[in-house]
């Protein structure tokens, strides 16, 4: 197997020479075969490694003895690593996500982290020919076309950090090989009782639905993994030829994308459809990509409709038909909800505590006894400058419940599927200028370093109300 590795990263270049690699690790068979494949090429290759495990602390003890088991044993391989963690219960619910999602997104955000803080370009991740049945398996019965039938790539953008490149080296190499290799080498690695639980549509996929198919088929996963690999082929081709259509017949800006109708009519219905889902994923994160009922009914409008005629495409996205022109736009674009508090576009306050301050038809009340109908309490020591200001180029924050881990105010904006014109108004408090909260009616999104945990703290309460 470790040839077979080997010669995959070599063809397909997931690790240039001198690389720097984060290696997500969980202490499970297939992330823990992949430090070691990966710890044997290193000495030979001319890169670096560096791990980094995660605990979603939805184990309890369980989880923190996972990754401690991975901290003694890179410490036994020499092998440097960063160990994190969140309550991604806590997360899904402040983020109205499953918590799978959750949980994904704040590995995922972890492990970003962890690459800029290292210096790294690159996160190697285990996933193997048998997750990749499962994963064109379950986006076959989601109704997926080719790109989602090509399932997972060798190298593919790191979910909500495009700048990284995410590599699976292991992506052609089967689940028996991976267990016959920690037999081989004597590796013991740990087992999470979450994989079991079929109540988790992947499982179920794992325990009965492939298991069944394999006494149709004993192929099945193979078979799969072949159809991704065709699929992925041919996804390629077809981004290829939209993006030298969108060279010529589209203009890119930052809150919309402007279409020529003539060229649109003349495209084949694949190519088509394509355009409208490559130029929406210009202004939203993959996840947020319109269903395929959405794409045909945007695609129908953008042949037939008239000028005016409006298709709704989700997400807060819309096509509407100009007289030569095809626009995809926020559907709010022209204004802010009008029912929140809102700042003008580069507009700073100072923010008195305690004291009352204005904000055109609305004030902020801030006050160090506490509010019966307060939005938020915060830790604010004294002497600190409080003040309350729209986002800013570069803004990063660590919302509560990622660790302290930071990430772009401008991506978590998006990820939230906030508007573009709300997103320029939302009243952001910071001390000291480091953002302390966000105000999205009608909660605030408070951050690790403000929130209230002791009682010797000194805690600010502060409510929103309009002016009577």
């Amino acid at each position: 197997m470790l040839e077979s590795v080997r010669q995959i990263i070599q063809k397909f270049n997931l690790i240039p020479s001198g690389s720097s690699l984060v290696v997500g690790v969980s202490g499970g068979a297939d992330s823990l075969a992949l430090l070691h494949v990966l710890h044997r090429l290193r000495q030979h290759s001319g890169f670096k490694l560096h791990t980094a495990t995660f605990d979603h602390q939805l184990r309890g003890d369980a989880g923190a003895a996972d990754a401690e088991f991975v901290k003694t044993t890179c410490a036994a391989w020499n092998i440097p690593i960063t160990v994190g963690q969140t309550d991604v219960k806590l997360l899904a619910q402040e983020m109205g996500l499953s918590i799978e999602t959750a949980a994904r997104k704040a590995r995922y955000d972890f492990l970003a982290e962890v690459a800029q803080t290292v210096d790294a370009n690159r996160i190697a991740v285990a996933h193997h020919a048998d997750d990749q049945a499962e994963t064109v398996l379950l986006h076959l019965f989601r109704g997926a076309g080719g790109r989602g039938l090509a399932g997972m790539r060798l190298l593919s953008p790191v979910p909500h950090h495009p700048e990284l490149t995410l590599i699976r080296p292991f992506l052609r190499v089967t689940r028996a090989e991976i267990e016959a290799y920690c037999h081989e080498h004597n590796l013991t690695p740990r087992e999470d009782s979450t994989n079991t639980d079929t109540t988790i549509l992947r499982n179920r996929l794992r325990h009965e639905t492939l298991p069944y198919l394999a006494q149709l088929n004993p192929r099945i996963a193979s078979v799969l993994a072949q159809l991704a690999e065709i699929s992925a082929a041919e996804d390629d081709f077809l981004s290829a030829e939209v993006e030298q259509i969108a060279q010529t017949h589209a203009i890119f800006k930052d809150d919309h994308v402007i279409i020529n109708r003539e060229s649109f009519r003349a495209l084949h219905p694949a190519l088509a459809r394509r355009l409208i889902i490559q130029s929406v994923g210009q202004l939203v994160s993959a996840q947020d990509r319109p269903d395929y009922i959405h794409i045909l009914d945007a695609v129908e409008m953008g042949l037939r409709g008239g000028h005016g005629t409006i298709a709704l495409l989700g997400n807060g996205l819309r096509l509407r038909v100009n007289y030569d022109a095809l626009i995809i736009e926020y559907e709010n674009r022209s204004a802010p909800p009008v029912n929140a508090p809102s700042l003008r576009p580069d507009e700073e306050l100072v923010i008195q505590i305690p004291g009352v301050t204005q904000i055109g038809s609305w004030k902020l009340d801030a006050s160090l006894i506490p509010l019966e109908n307060a939005h938020v309490r915060l830790s604010i020591p004294e002497g600190t400058l409080v003040t309350l200001r729209t986002r800013r180029e570069g803004d990063r924050f660590a919302p509560l419940g990622m660790g302290g881990h930071t990430q772009k105010l401008n991506r978590w904006m998006i990820n939230r599927k906030l508007p573009l014109a709300l997103r320029e108004h939302i009243p952001v408090l910071c001390v000291d200028g480091q953002i302390a909260a966000i105000m999205i009616e009608p909660q605030w999104i408070v951050s690790e370093f403000a929130a209230v945990r002791t009682d010797n703290q000194r805690v600010v309460y502060f409510h929103f109300g309009q002016n009577s």
